[in-house]
């Protein structure tokens, strides 16, 4: 600050008077309010002098500051509001540059603070309201707002307070104005006028008429203009004789008020000890402007508010409390005009209302501490959270808002919590729940904790998802914006999932599988992500043999199915009708696609569609095939009785059936029925469009193989009707699936 604005500034406080004493009876109940408002063990109007800082109101000091009233600067966080002009924001001292070597924090507990300027009328800084705590707080933007418009409030009080010390100060050092008069009588003896006959030398210092003008002249020829109000209180004082306390203003002498204070001398004289009241009447118009503008503000809050006042029984006890201020929000938030309770007690306004409503207020009174609640109205079905705070002897108020719905949806939100904490944990694999857009992990079950040895919740967002190691199968390491967690919450898909080799804190390793999901907000925003890890050790273990054996077994069987090829080729060489040497042939193809199925899938089972696509792609025009059905997987013994079947089904469709002709069509249909170990497969074979089907005059080995089934053992039904050769199959899906 500049030095010359620094000494204007001081010197205007010093000239204020505000520095004479602490204020506490003047501005506590703007502490008060800064406390009950903000929640605050503590606050302050500090006037910031050159080596110290004076409380001109104060509530919640520890001693012996409390009764000292003032600090050194050493212990003052508001000089720095009064060097900056500017409000301060400090959520933990202990943490903030500028004041962190203060020693307000240890010897006043001053921890978080929040500090607003104040200004004199002139405009001079001379201090800053503040909230303070105890511990660390965030303060928020309605926080500072708050305390800002009580600033302004405060600001009105110190203006007020200002006023009413230079008028003090002026009454006190100036003598009263004082004159005698007598009476000026009509014919029928009524007063029409009197005649100063004498004044005092303050007279003219507070009207600024002379001795010489007024001395001998009535008041008709002074100050006509104030003769209509003040003969007739001549009169009355003339007629009765009691002193009379008359105030009148005049507009000649700048529109000034005076008070008089009239008594009669005898029959026809008066005399009037006089003050100049302008300032006192101004003072109380702008405490009546003033206590408008509370009533405004009061009336504006969003916060119910209540003072009330406490009822005691014989013995002393507080039995009751009366309403005896409540605002527009008290009403709209209990469902009940304002004007209707005051002066009625709250056992009169809610019959039956819990005794907690009395005790906790006897408790804020009695014990002169605040209190903090949230409690049900039961009569009405409402929940109220808020701040009660003493106010005077038997006196407190209140500040509360209605939580019946966030207190309904927390309840829920906590059912449902525990719900999801519940399946969760119940659940064999590991789940971690993230929020968006930041990643944070906020949920995870004892399975995950389990399977990957260490907390995931503290990762606070995915650029600390480094604390997971996970390396590809070829021995690459996943970086962290590559874990589908890190890729949902960055826009880039919707799913993911990988197979990593994840490495736990005491360094042993396992294999997981990681599956993730978007979850969209009501609004179809992103709103967080799931992951679901398996562990895929022990097939991983499996594959990895499983690839040594059926890279064995490939190369075997390859051969062996060569090696009966050139032998059957050989054998049956001499035989003229080619026919059956072909068919044997691409029976051992079948064979040949069903094997190649199984090593494809690099296990002992085989998709249904795969098998399906290997058998019948070779001989059939792929585009007269309906296929449609779930992909469930069939074992090795089912691959192989499978792959035989749909080539007989399909050899004889080319030869006799649909697929004879131009325009004929296959359909292929299976569904599960059933649950659990009684489900069964139930495969159709459906062909339309074909020639006139007849039931064949002989049986060779095809009918055989397709009498015996899915599985060897029956459970056929054959329909050569002329529409179309149909054949219905069913089978126990676990026989299916067994892979021996």
């Amino acid at each position: 600050m500049n030095p010359e604005l620094a000494r204007k500034r001081i010197r205007a406080i010093k000239r204020s008077g505000l520095l004479d004493g602490s204020g506490k009876e003047q501005f506590g109940l703007s502490t008060e309010l800064v406390r009950a408002m903000l929640d605050v063990p503590i606050a302050i109007i500090s006037i910031v002098d050159e080596d110290r800082q004076v409380f001109a109101g104060h509530c919640g000091l520890p001693q012996p500051w409390a009764t000292l009233g003032e600090t050194p600067m050493t212990h003052s966080f508001c000089q720095h509001v009064v060097a900056g002009n500017a409000p301060l924001v400090v959520n933990d001292a202990t943490l903030h540059d500028l004041v962190m070597q203060n020693e307000a924090i240890g010897e006043l507990g001053v921890i978080a603070y929040l500090g607003v300027p104040i200004a004199l009328p002139t405009g001079e800084l001379v201090g800053a309201l503040a909230a303070i705590d105890a511990k660390p707080r965030n303060w928020t933007t309605r926080d500072r707002k708050s305390l800002e418009a009580l600033a302004k409030i405060v600001e009105k009080e110190i203006a007020l307070a200002i006023s009413e010390l230079k008028y003090r100060s002026l009454f006190s050092d100036m003598q009263e104005g004082y004159y005698i008069a007598s009476a000026i009588r009509d014919d029928h003896g009524g007063l029409k006028d009197v005649m100063f006959e004498e004044i005092n030398p303050a007279f003219e210092r507070l009207t600024g008429l002379s001795p010489e003008k007024v001395v001998g002249s009535s008041l008709l020829e002074v100050v006509p203009h104030v003769a209509d109000d003040m003969l007739p209180a001549y009169a009355r004082v003339l007629e009765t004789g009691t002193v009379l306390l008359h105030a009148n203003q005049t507009s000649v002498m700048g529109g000034r008020w005076f008070e008089n204070r009239i008594r009669r001398l005898d029959e026809d004289r008066i005399a009037s000890v006089f003050i100049d009241v302008t300032e006192r009447v101004k003072a109380e118009e702008r405490l009546r402007d003033s206590e408008a503008y509370w009533r405004s503000l009061f009336e504006k809050l969003e916060e119910g508010f209540i003072l009330g006042e406490v009822i005691r029984d014989a013995d002393n006890n507080i039995v009751d409390w009366r309403y005896k201020e409540v605002n527009r929000a008290w009403g709209e938030l209990v469902g009940m005009p304002p004007h209707l309770v005051l002066g009625r007690t709250i056992r009169q306004v809610f019959p039956g209302i819990e005794d907690e409503w009395v005790f906790e207020f006897a408790n804020v009174v009695n014990s002169g501490k605040p209190s903090v609640f949230t409690r049900q109205v039961g009569t009405i079905g409402r929940w109220y959270e808020g701040h009660a705070q003493p106010l005077g002897p038997d006196t407190f108020i209140v500040l509360f808002v209605e939580v019946t719905e966030r207190l309904r949806l927390e309840t829920e939100l906590r059912d449902r919590e525990r719900q999801l904490r519940t399946v969760l944990d119940s659940m064999p694999v590991g789940v971690a729940l993230a929020t968006a857009p930041e990643g944070r992990i906020i949920m995870q079950n004892e399975t995950l904790m389990e399977l990957i040895g260490q907390d995931a919740t503290e990762a606070k967002s995915t650029d600390e998802y480094g604390i997971f190691s996970a390396r590809y199968a070829d021995g690459t390491k996943v970086k962290p914006e590559n874990f589908p967690l890190a890729r949902i919450m960055a826009g880039e898909c919707r799913t993911d999932e990988m197979e990593v080799l994840f490495r736990r804190r005491d360094q042993s390793e396992i294999w997981i599988s990681i599956v993730g999901e978007a979850i969209d907000d009501s609004n179809g925003g992103l709103a967080g992500a799931v992951v679901v890890l398996s562990d895929i050790s022990e097939r991983k273990r499996a594959e990895a043999q499983q690839d040594i054996i059926n890279s064995e077994i490939s190369h075997r069987l390859k051969n062996m199915l060569a090696m009966v090829q050139a032998i059957a080729q050989q054998t049956l060489k001499p035989v003229t009708d080619r026919v059956h040497v072909e068919t044997f042939e691409k029976r051992l193809q079948a064979l040949s696609s069903a094997h190649d199925v199984l090593l494809d899938q690099s296990r002992d089972e085989g998709s249904m569609f795969k098998i399906i696509a290997a058998t019948l792609n070779r001989i059939l025009p792929t585009e007269r095939l309906d296929i449609d059905g779930p992909d469930i997987m069939v074992g090795q013994k089912g691959t192989l009785s499978l792959a035989l079947l749909l080539h007989e089904l399909a050899t004889n469709a080319m030869k006799y059936g649909a697929l004879s002709n131009e325009a004929g069509r296959v359909t292929i249909k299976w569904t599960v029925e059933g649950t659990g170990d009684v489900q069964m497969l139930r495969f159709h074979w459906r062909e339309t469009d074909g020639p006139p089907v007849a039931l064949p005059d002989r049986r060779g080995f095809g009918s055989k193989l397709i009498r015996m089934g899915l599985i060897g053992n029956g459970g056929v039904q054959l329909d050569y009707a002329p529409s179309g050769f149909v054949a219905e199959m069913t089978a126990p899906l676990t026989q299916l699936q067994n892979a021996e």
